[in-house]
């Protein structure tokens, strides 16, 4: 079993490591793969590709079997059907399931051939913002026929940590120490390095 999780992660916080940390003793997979956007990623305040993917490469280097990938840091990038397929030719025999927020089910049946991309892979939908997954499905014919295609994971504790609270300058203590670190050393997010 591979698992992919896709975000900004803009930065990694400690949601996301406590995220990885439980699928990973959960599932044990064979490997854990963090893939950050790329540059071309139409998100605002979107800090450099590169700051990110170091970032995460903090975070993996606490994890077993975890790496970050460097695949969606592309001029041509097409959705994650495409993100897919490219983790498919190489983990062939291994099966897929990419992680994703409750929220992105509302948006799902937006995304780049959602129904090859529901119907070819797996995924992992942790709740989010408290939002009531079973009345989502049931009000989304298009996603409601795929519903096979998703483990709803109910188990993890929810964490209200976000990105934007340490972009927003609310928290340092969202993200890791080394993480807040690397930000301070970098000067990202309008913080200075410290003293």
């Amino acid at each position: 079993m591979i698992i992919l999780y896709g975000g900004s992660f803009n930065p990694p916080t400690i949601a996301h490591f406590e995220i990885s940390k439980y699928l990973i003793n959960k599932y044990q997979p064979h490997r854990f793969i963090f893939i950050p956007v790329g540059n071309n990623y139409n998100k605002a305040n979107l800090i450099p590709f590169i700051y990110r993917y170091q970032m995460l490469q903090i975070l993996a280097s606490k994890l077993n079997n975890t790496v970050v990938s460097e695949y969606e840091n592309k001029e041509n990038f097409e959705g994650t059907i495409q993100t897919l397929n490219h983790f498919q030719s190489i983990f062939k025999d291994e099966p897929l399931f990419y992680v994703i927020g409750a929220d992105n089910l509302l948006s799902i049946t937006k995304w780049i051939n959602y129904q090859t991309l529901l119907s070819s892979f797996k995924f992992i939908v942790l709740n989010r913002d408290g939002l009531d997954i079973k009345d989502i499905f049931e009000r989304n014919d298009g996603l409601n026929k795929f519903k096979n295609s998703f483990i709803i994971e109910n188990d993890f504790k929810q964490m209200n940590l976000s990105s934007s609270q340490y972009r927003n300058l609310t928290s340092d203590a969202v993200v890791l120490n080394e993480i807040n670190d690397y930000i301070y050393k970098h000067q990202l997010y309008t913080r200075g390095e410290k003293v």
